[in-house]
């Protein structure tokens, strides 16, 4: 039997002020799945990528990647497991576009003439590179969350989680976003977005995960699930409701 890439078993967290994160979760996940993990806002979601990189401890239960613990080397986790949160500017760290794609390779003790060259290839890659020595603070939000997928496309992860992708952006931040995304997967990366708005992404996902007061309530094919998806206060796209199912967002 093969081996999930990632696996949670029974998965709780509690927060600090007692209030309950999620619960009982079970989840494996496989190479190359375009996964939406959809609730309203407080359903958990973010709770729950939270865990995947060990971000977040559980307060019991397991998650293992490639069958180990994630806890038994947090930082493989990490490289192998990028995130990209809700708001870019959380994780932005570097004085320019170049020294803040470069500082995870950095903190490696990668040798600089390797850096040079990655760094370059993932700025041209997402049309990055004209800014490479702008200070971050500088850029608008679309070209913010470009740049904090950079960082985490320099260290090769074979995983990538999105927090809200789309979040504040106008049409075109949200078309050139969702085009990396689709781009992302193409080239073999399991991609996991935590979403409350299904319009932009559904027509792309392998699989749609729905959750509610911290617990997963459906898994499976979007087309089979998209139905439901107002049952658990998820607003159902517009091609759905109008009749024609599933259709890509952009024209």
């Amino acid at each position: 039997m093969k081996t999930p890439l990632i696996k949670i078993e029974n998965l709780n967290h509690s927060f600090s002020d007692g209030t309950c994160g999620i619960r009982d979760i079970c989840l494996c996940i496989d190479p190359e799945e375009f996964i939406i993990l959809a609730g309203r806002n407080g359903s958990g979601k973010t709770t729950l990528i939270r865990h995947f990189n060990g971000l977040l401890h559980p307060s019991s239960g397991k998650i293992t990647l490639n069958g180990n613990s994630i806890f038994k080397d947090i930082n493989l986790a990490r490289k192998k497991i990028g995130m990209i949160f809700q708001d870019a500017d959380t994780q932005i760290v570097g004085d320019t576009v170049f020294d803040e794609v470069a500082f995870g390779l950095e903190n490696l003790k990668i040798e600089r003439q390797y850096i040079t060259k990655k760094v370059m290839q993932v700025l041209k890659q997402l049309h990055l590179d004209h800014l490479k020595d702008r200070s971050p603070a500088t850029l608008s939000g679309g070209e913010k969350r470009k740049l904090a997928i950079a960082g985490i496309l320099v260290m090769e992860p074979d995983i990538i989680l999105f927090d809200e992708p789309f979040s504040n952006l106008d049409y075109p931040g949200t078309l050139s976003i969702l085009e990396i995304l689709i781009d992302l997967h193409e080239s073999g990366r399991t991609i996991i977005v935590a979403a409350h708005n299904m319009e932009a992404i559904i027509a792309h996902a392998t699989r749609l995960i729905i959750m509610e007061d911290g617990r997963i309530k459906k898994d499976g094919p979007p087309k089979d699930l998209v139905k439901t998806l107002e049952r658990f206060g998820i607003k159902e796209p517009c091609s759905s409701r109008l009749g024609f199912g599933i259709q890509p967002w952009q024209n």
